[in-house]
């Protein structure tokens, strides 16, 4: 009985874990909807996703930041978006800039 009771909690307590690891989603501001839709309107941008609730990853294409990658054209791109950013959302973000891969170009942060 006692077996059966400890892998009774121990199933619900992994489920439980797991469910929480899996749902870390939250839901975006008006503000992030509206300027994750603008970023992603713009010449070169291929997708905007924001990964945290102050983390912003754009993929750009080689139209925005050359190719091969031009870290200068790719850090400036960057600068803007937070400047936009600041105004826009109000908050504390990141923005990070990247392509092809995970692999980050560049960042910008504004506070």
């Amino acid at each position: 009985m006692r077996l059966l009771l400890c892998i009774f909690v121990i199933s619900i307590l992994i489920f439980g874990f797991s469910r929480y690891a899996i749902l870390e989603e939250y839901d975006l501001t008006a503000a992030q909807k509206h300027f994750t839709a603008i970023v992603r309107g713009l010449p070169g941008i291929t997708s905007a996703q924001w990964k945290t609730p102050i983390s912003l990853w754009a993929q750009v294409s080689s139209k925005a930041v050359g190719s091969p990658p031009n870290s200068a054209k790719a850090q400036q791109l960057a600068d803007i978006l937070a400047e936009r950013g600041r105004t826009a959302l109000r908050q504390p973000f990141c923005i990070h800039i990247f392509q092809g891969s995970i692999k980050e170009l560049a960042r910008s942060c504004v506070y």
